[in-house]
Parts: structure tokens; C-alpha cells; sequence
């Protein structure tokens, strides 16, 4: 039963992650619409559209490149892009080509896969060549058929050394092939409309992540890209000949000062966006995008069907004041395309047999009224009575999605509560009561008249899935199993004064702020700093000091986008001032020569006098368990090894104060009184004993140590934030896998520390209650993820979720990984002194 409880736990944490994401952030993409045909006769023949990934706006505009901004200036329309988070590669071209915005599924399909079957302008043409990253071309090429044919440098090519010869490769292979096709295919392609020719260039982006968006490396490439533009466009139009190419120049995300990419800031969701050439307004000004928009203006340009699942709208003004009649007549096809979701979404939430809404009947009948304007000659009435109506179609759009969100949400809030009591319970170690077999029945009988009501409903209602009715039941099924949990069971009682249970309280509330602003949880260590005072009398006397100094790292600012290795050796410095003066008990010669050379070589590899990718830094990471396993078993002594032996990898893995972090949390930690009995004789509890008041607050102190852990290092700002400068050391060539394992290893370093501090330090029946209190945490923070709002606000309240969300199941997994760290010994030991100390 106790592994079936875990399992339950881990499943309610994957279904309410999953859930949240999903009630807020579904699929747009829905199967069977129908393709807009676009009025005959489009400006251009050809589009070739130059995607230069990573390219920020504000980068782009201080200091512009002479081509483009002479295009801007004189011949096309410019404007901002904005992206939506995640600002990653993937989610931003299939914006850019499809325009709709990735939902959380695609996170399970695969990084260079299609993350759903989505239409896009590239299927729409007659024909599409792409050429780019081995990321992002296979993408749109695999499941096409003949419409797009795609090639890839190697993968081994995306190097982030910070070599300029290595970054201007990637853009120079693009630029050579499209060169050479331009040779190889004149006599089946010159005659050709409706073609596209995609350019990804990844050097912007290499160049960012290696060396930072203000470097001479990132605006020497920005240069090149611009340079080698303007030579392919003088190439392409005396290729054809005939002025009837369009070009369109934007990126998929921008990039932050640090290098880094995937959440919300105005660096990484503003990029810029340059149009001109055939069918192409010279207005010579400002006209902001979101970036969705772009996909149905290639497909006026080009005069194919806008991708069905398309949100965008078309931005009129891009396109030529000449040409109003088509531009009417686009804008028509953009309404009509919408008005398809528009009913799709309403047969989805209010079934098949539903009548129209009274949103979709006015947008139909607006739609009839701009079509007859048109048809009457009346080309600016019927654009003006369309723009009024592509509101009423976005909100309408967004009205259906979002039916059901507040039913849904109710359902996952009442999931989550009884997955809390059910905990709750377990953690009270209250024994099943024999007297109440009559109303466990009633709650199972109950349990299945309502299972079955709930399946009749689906049925008449005859809405298509099962969404709706798949969250009621997993509502219906964690209520039923607290509520009998909870029958079955006596009233827990409790040991404790008010007192104490308004200090858990408190310090709960303060860390819940935290997760919005990392400062608190330095207010929040100082209060805990003077809670210890009261509630550890015998304590060690240093612990309000290490507890002070722990409180420091969250009031510093986040690790910046400058490498500071004076404090990474700093750290190892310490680290062998430790090895030097260690007890011998704690460290024999042997031990103490092994951690030694690690340390030095740990320096030698940072400061960069020796190269570590290809040997030095692995077999440092690896021999990290070994050496852990040669310390002595004794507490005091094993998480002293345990923080020595990950102090190298970690600094291989830092860019600036996060190993010092380390060495103050394991300080702090060893202050603690260090054995269960001696816990037990200060805070007056015994093991089999009901759970005090008093505990929960000393739950708290752990789960503080675990936000500590996460966000004390100084650079997690978000969760999908991605900076390969932490890996630099292992390898620098991209590899998605590998560099986020080494992310997550270096993460889970700190919290690897927590978890052998709590497993020393506290029965089982005490982390339980440091899970309860993060789930706690967590059904705050879970009413906060919202679709509407800033880029800034959304990718904000996803990363606290996600964070607050995954944080007791790393807890979970490093509690017992922590097991094998404090008791394993490739020593001959006696197993009943591991016993008597763990």
C-alpha cells in the first residue's frame, strides 16, 4: 500500500502539471477545416523569407545594419515582432510558418519532430526549399510529401566555443546552397509562382549563447547576415527578372544580456521584422506585429490559403495601398479562416448538435456585409467594416477556448485538495477505525452512481473528447479516495499551541512571495533565523550565524551575463583549505589527495588553462559517487563529503557564486543537531507518535532549505531560461539532451545536500509534511497560470507553476537518492552503526 500511495502521489502531480497547461494553453489545432482560397492575381511569385534565429530587436535597432536599414528607410515596412512564450526556437518557426502558438504536448514529441500535425505556409505552397539547422528544417520537411524539401549542415556544426570562423559557417553553408540551387534548378523553377525559399540562420544565435548579444562576435555576424542579404537579393532579382519577389527578414526569439532564452522579457520577445520588395508597402515607418501575424501575410503575398488553424491577422499595411482591392479581399479570407475555428471551437465545447452563438451569427453576417461591399466596388468600406469584425472574430476565438476553463480549473483545484487530504492523513499516522464499514460503503457506492451519471452525460451531451468529463472523473476519484480515506479514519489530533501554528503560517506566506520575488527568501531565512533561536535551545552556536550568511545569496543579484571566475576559484579555494585542515576521521591521506587533485584540476579547467571537454571534466563528474563512498558513514562526516565531493562539479557547471552557495548551505546544515534521537529529546516527539504543530514549522525550515537550493544559486530566472555558458566546460557543441541533464545535475546538487540534511536530521512522517507544505504551495501558485496578460506576466506565472510543481517530486527522488549517499561505503563498515546514526 505504501508504494501504491507514492505512485497515486506522482501520478496527481503529473495530471495537475499536465492539466494546468492544458486547461490554459490547449491545442489550437483542430482537423477537418476547410482552406480560404485568396482573391486570383497576388502580388508576388516568390517569397524568400530570412529567419535569423536568436536576433533581439533592441540589438537590431541600436545598431542596424546598412542594407536592411536602408530597406527600412527607403523601399519596405518595418516594425517589432512579438513572440509569446516559450521564446525557443521550435515554438517561434512554427508561429512564423503556421501561426499558432505551440501547446504543452509538443514537449512530449520530440525536439526535431512535428510537435502536432499543423498546417502551415510551407504545405501551402506550390513548393518550398529550406535550407538550416539540423533542429529546425526536419521539422517542416518530414510528413510534407514533395512540398517541401529541406538540407542540414551537421549537427556537430552548432559549436558554442565562441569561435567567430565556426559561427559564420552556419550562415555562409545556407548562403552557398541557395547559391547553388539557383544554378542547379533555373529551368524548373524560373517559371514557378508560389514558391517559397526559407533561410534559417542559426549564427546569430550560437554567437549569443557563446558569447553574449552585445559582443563584437554577435553584431559581427548580425553584418555578415545583412551583407550576404543584400547580395542574394541582388542575385534573386536578376536570377527572375521580372520584380515579382517578396522578402521578408524577422527572427523566431530574441535573446537576453546573459545569452539566454525561453522566457518573457521584452529582450527575448521583441524581434525585428523587415518586409519589402513585390506587393510590399514603402512606408518607411513603424507597423508592430504579433508574430503570429506573419503567416497570413506570406500567404496574401504569395496568394495561397492561409494555414487553417492560423490566429493571426493580416497586417494590412505591409501590403501596397495600389493593390486595396486584394488586400480587401484577404483580409475576407483571414475572417472567413478565423470563422472556421471560431465554429470548430464552439462544436468542441458545446457539442454537435448546438446551435450557432450569437457571436459566430454576427461575425457571419459581418463577413456577408464586407463581401458585399467589396463586390459593390466599395474597397474601403468593406477593409474598415473587417477590421471592426477581426476583433469580434479574436474574441470569439478566445470566448469558446476558454468555455470550459473555469469548470476545468474547479475540477483540478478539487483533485489537487484531495490529494492534500490524502497526505494529510498519512502523515497523521491515524489507524483505520473498524467501526465505520457502513459509511466507507456509502462513499463507494456513491463513488460509482456517480461514475456512471457522469458517463450517461457525456453521452447526451454530445460534446466530441473526453476533456471535460476525463477532469471530473480524476475529481470525482481523488475526492473519493480522501473522503474514505478520511471516514476510515479517526480525527487526527494534534500537539502544539497556536503559537507555533501562526509561525508556520507566516513563514509559509513569506515563501509563497518569494516565488515572485527572490529577495523575500532572504527575509524569509531571517525569520527562520529567529524562530531557531527559540525552538533550539541546545543548538550549535554558529548556526544563527551560517543561517545569516545563507541569507545573503537571495538579496544578491542574479548571476549576470559576464563569467566571474574569481569567485568560482574563490570557492575552490575553500574547498582546499577544507581538505587541508579536515579531520582525519573524516578524511584519511588517501581521500585527502584524491579531493585535491580534483579541486586543482576543477581550477586549472575554469581559469581555462587546461581544456576539460574531452576527458578531464567527465572523469571529474564521474569519479564524484566514488569519492562520495569513501568517506566515513558518520553523519557529520558524510555530508561534509557528500557537499567536498560535488564541489568540482558543480564549479565546472558555475559562472559565478552558486558553488559558494554550496559551501554556506553545508555549513548551515552541519550546524544542526545531527541525529533523530537527539531531535527527538529537544523537540519532544517519538517516531510512532502522532505529528505536533511543532513539526510543521520545522517541515517549513526544509522546505525553505529547497527554495534556497533552487533559487539561492542566482541564475534560474526561469525554467525554460537556457544558457549553454554552464556546460562550457563539458561540451559546447548543442546537444538539447545532454547539456539539460548537466542543468538539472548542477540544479540538483544544492537539493541533493537538502535531501541528506533531511533524511539525518528528521523521520519520514517530517518530510512527508515538507511535501505537504510545498503542495500547499503549490494550490496558490496553480490559480495564477493565466493565458491572458503581458509575454512577461504568462512566462512568469508558468515558471513559478512549473517550479512549485516539480519541486516535491525532486525533493521525493533526492530523499531517497540521498539514502545510498549517506549510507554506502566502499569501506568495510558495521551496518549497525548506519543504523543507530541514520
Amino acid at each position: 500500500m505504501r508504494y501504491l500511495f507514492w505512485i497515486w502521489g506522482s501520478l496527481m502531480h503529473v495530471a495537475i502539471l499536465w492539466g494546468v497547461l492544458d486547461v490554459n494553453f490547449h491545442s489550437p489545432v483542430l482537423k477537418g477545416l476547410p482552406p480560404i482560397q485568396l482573391p486570383s492575381a497576388p502580388p508576388a511569385k516568390r517569397l524568400v523569407l530570412f529567419v535569423a534565429d536568436g536576433l533581439r530587436f533592441r540589438t537590431f535597432i541600436e545598431d542596424p545594419p546598412p542594407y536592411l536599414i536602408r530597406i527600412m528607410t527607403e523601399r519596405g515596412t518595418w516594425g517589432v515582432s512579438r513572440t509569446r512564450m516559450p521564446t525557443e526556437s521550435r515554438p517561434g518557426h512554427v508561429a512564423l510558418a503556421a501561426g499558432l502558438y505551440e501547446d504543452p504536448s509538443a514537449l512530449f514529441k520530440g525536439w526535431k519532430e512535428n510537435p502536432v500535425d499543423f498546417d502551415s505556409v510551407f504545405n501551402r505552397s506550390h513548393q518550398t526549399w529550406a535550407w538550416g539547422s539540423p533542429d529546425i528544417i526536419p521539422m517542416f520537411v518530414k510528413g510534407s510529401g514533395d512540398k517541401v524539401q529541406g538540407k542540414s549542415y551537421p549537427a556537430n556544426w552548432q559549436d558554442f566555443d565562441g569561435n567567430s570562423e565556426g559561427i559564420i559557417r552556419l550562415d555562409s553553408w545556407v548562403f552557398q546552397e541557395v547559391y547553388q540551387w539557383l544554378t542547379d534548378n533555373e529551368p524548373e523553377t524560373k517559371y514557378l509562382d508560389r514558391i517559397i525559399l526559407f533561410l534559417h540562420l542559426l549564427g546569430c544565435d550560437t554567437a549569443g549563447h557563446a558569447n553574449k548579444p552585445y559582443s563584437r562576435e554577435y553584431r559581427g555576424c548580425v553584418t555578415y547576415v545583412d551583407r550576404e542579404i543584400e547580395r542574394l537579393v541582388r542575385t534573386v532579382e536578376e536570377h527572375y527578372g521580372d520584380n515579382r519577389t517578396a522578402y521578408v527578414f524577422t527572427s523566431d526569439h530574441g535573446m537576453t544580456d546573459w545569452g539566454s532564452h525561453g522566457s518573457g522579457s521584452l529582450d527575448e520577445t521583441e524581434t525585428p521584422l523587415v518586409v519589402w520588395g513585390s506587393g510590399v508597402n514603402s512606408l518607411k515607418k513603424q507597423v508592430d506585429v504579433e508574430q503570429a501575424d506573419i503567416a497570413p501575410l506570406i500567404s496574401s503575398l504569395l496568394g495561397i490559403p492561409i494555414p487553417v488553424n492560423n490566429e493571426g491577422v493580416l497586417p494590412m499595411k505591409y501590403l501596397r495601398d495600389e493593390n486595396a482591392a486584394y488586400t480587401a479581399g484577404a483580409l475576407i479570407a483571414n475572417l472567413k479562416q478565423l470563422k472556421h475555428q471560431v465554429r470548430g471551437n464552439r462544436v468542441l465545447s458545446h457539442g454537435s448538435d448546438s446551435e450557432p452563438h450569437l457571436r459566430e451569427t454576427s461575425l457571419s453576417q459581418g463577413i456577408h456585409r464586407a463581401e458585399y461591399l467589396l463586390t459593390a466596388g466599395k474597397t474601403m468600406e468593406a477593409i474598415n467594416e473587417g477590421k471592426g469584425l477581426m476583433s469580434l472574430a479574436k474574441e470569439s476565438l478566445v470566448y469558446f477556448r476558454e468555455y470550459h476553463r473555469g469548470r476545468l480549473m474547479f475540477y483540478l483545484t478539487i483533485s489537487w485538495l484531495g490529494w492534500i487530504m490524502l497526505l494529510f492523513l498519512k502523515i497523521t499516522n491515524t489507524s483505520l477505525d473498524e467501526n465505520r464499514p457502513k459509511l466507507v460503503l456509502l462513499w463507494d457506492v456513491l463513488f460509482v452512481c456517480t461514475s456512471i451519471l457522469l458517463f450517461i452525460v457525456h453521452r447526451v451531451s454530445g460534446t466530441s473528447g473526453w476533456r471535460l468529463q476525463g477532469y471530473a472523473l480524476l475529481a470525482l476519484l481523488s475526492s473519493w479516495l480522501a473522503t474514505r480515506s478520511f471516514s476510515a479514519n479517526p480525527c487526527p489530533s494534534f500537539r502544539g499551541g497556536w503559537y507555533w501554528i501562526g509561525c508556520t503560517i507566516s513563514l509559509t506566506s513569506i515563501m509563497s512571495f518569494g516565488l515572485t520575488m527572490r529577495w523575500i527568501f532572504g527575509a524569509a531565512t531571517l525569520c527562520m533565523c529567529a524562530i531557531q533561536g527559540v525552538l533550539f535551545k541546545d543548538a550549535d552556536r554558529f548556526l544563527p550565524w551560517t543561517t545569516i550568511v545563507l541569507a545573503a545569496f537571495p538579496l544578491l543579484p542574479t548571476v549576470g551575463p559576464d563569467t566571474q571566475t574569481h569567485l568560482v576559484l574563490l570557492a575552490l579555494v575553500i574547498g582546499g583549505m577544507t581538505v587541508i585542515t579536515a579531520d582525519d576521521r573524516h578524511m584519511n591521506i588517501s581521500l585527502k589527495a584524491v579531493e585535491g587533485v580534483r579541486l586543482t584540476t576543477t581550477a586549472l579547467i575554469s581559469s581555462g588553462l587546461v581544456d576539460g571537454r574531452s576527458l578531464l571534466s567527465w572523469l571529474i563528474l564521474i569519479s564524484t559517487p566514488l569519492c562520495i563512498c569513501a568517506y566515513p558513514v558518520e553523519v557529520k562526516g558524510r555530508i561534509f563529503g557528500v557537499s567536498l565531493a560535488f564541489l568540482p562539479t558543480l564549479a565546472l557547471l558555475s559562472v559565478s557564486y552558486e558553488p559558494l552557495f554550496l559551501i554556506a548551505l553545508t555549513g548551515h546544515l552541519l550546524c544542526w543537531p545531527m541525529t533523530t534521537d537527539k531531535l527527538c529529546k529537544m523537540w519532544g516527539f517519538k517516531k510512532k507518535e502522532t505529528i505536533s504543530v511543532k513539526d510543521f514549522l520545522v517541515a517549513g525550515f526544509f522546505m525553505l532549505y529547497v527554495l534556497l537550493g533552487f533559487f539561492g544559486t542566482g541564475n534560474i530566472a526561469s525554467i525554460s531560461s537556457f544558457d549553454p555558458t554552464w556546460t562550457r566546460h563539458f561540451l559546447t557543441v548543442f546537444s538539447p539532451f545532454t547539456m539539460c541533464t548537466l542543468i538539472v545535475l548542477k540544479t540538483s546538487i544544492p537539493l541533493l545536500v537538502v535531501g541528506c540534511g533531511i533524511r539525518t536530521l528528521a523521520p519520514s512522517n517530517l518530510f512527508m509534511t515538507t511535501i505537504l507544505l510545498a503542495d500547499c504551495l503549490t494550490l496558490q501558485v496553480m490559480h495564477t497560470v493565466t493565458p491572458r496578460g503581458s509575454w512577461m506576466d504568462i512566462g512568469s506565472a508558468i515558471s513559478r507553476f512549473v517550479i512549485a510543481m516539480t519541486l516535491p517530486c525532486l525533493m521525493l527522488l533526492l530523499y531517497h537518492i540521498s539514502r545510498l549517499l549517506m549510507t554506502y561505503s566502499v569501506w568495510k563498515i558495521d551496518h549497525s552503526q548506519i543504523k543507530q546514526h541514520v
